[in-house]
């Protein structure tokens, strides 16, 4: 009798670990449902992710900004006082001349042709909002040109000058302040009569920005 009651016992708990290992081999069975669920989880975690990325970023330009205002003393005053570039201006001074020719060279004085050079001189006057001297910082581009009829116009010289050359560019003393710059003169059938035109452009390293100016020069008498 016992015997039989065990054997019954076992069939029963065979039938019941049966009855389970179906119900657990249907749950986990792979779907298009769970499919998407897990594209769903990643999404989420992803967006937890750059969530935290962006709570980052916040506080880092919060703390840059603070750095700011501590280092300028907290006060705004100081920031509105600071000097910002405003202005870029060619000087009036600025000329061409030619150089003196070679020795035993039979150039005439208002030969412009490879047996005598000519040179442009720039000169750069920066300025802040109340039109003071301010140093400048960045790059430069130059270009002479002639105007002719018409509306033609013939390139005679460019010159694109990096940081360090605009720093060692810089000019100070009884003559005033300022940066110049030299940028030899050629062209066809150019003989250095008139005016010719000197567009600049000046790009700040601070800032982006981008400032131009444009000024006709003569020869230099």
């Amino acid at each position: 009798m016992k015997t039989k009651q065990f054997c019954a016992a076992i069939v029963a708990g065979v039938g019941v670990i049966g009855f389970a290992v179906g119900c657990n081999a249907t749950a986990l069975a792979p779907n298009q449902n769970d499919a998407l669920r897990s594209q769903i989880r990643d999404l989420g975690e992803k967006v937890k992710s750059l969530e935290a990325q962006r709570i980052e970023l916040q506080q880092q330009i919060a703390s840059m900004e603070k750095n700011a205002q501590d280092k300028s003393g907290a006060d705004p005053d100081i920031l509105t006082a600071t000097p910002r570039l405003a202005t870029v201006q060619i000087d009036g001074s600025s000329h061409f001349q030619f150089t003196e020719p070679a020795a035993g060279s039979t150039a005439g004085s208002d030969d412009a042709g490879s047996k005598r050079g000519c040179i442009a001189r720039v000169y750069l006057e920066p300025a802040d909002g109340l039109g003071r001297f301010l140093q400048i910082v960045g790059s430069v581009k130059i270009s002479v040109f002639e105007l002719r009829a018409g509306g033609q116009s013939q390139t005679l010289g460019h010159g694109e000058f990096s940081p360090l050359q605009v720093r060692d560019a810089w000019r100070g003393g009884l003559m005033g302040t300022h940066y110049t710059f030299e940028i030899p003169l050629a062209g066809e059938g150019w003989k250095g009569q008139g005016s010719v035109t000197v567009k600049l452009e000046f790009v700040d390293g601070t800032t982006g920005r981008t400032f131009t100016t444009q000024r006709e020069i003569t020869r230099q008498k």
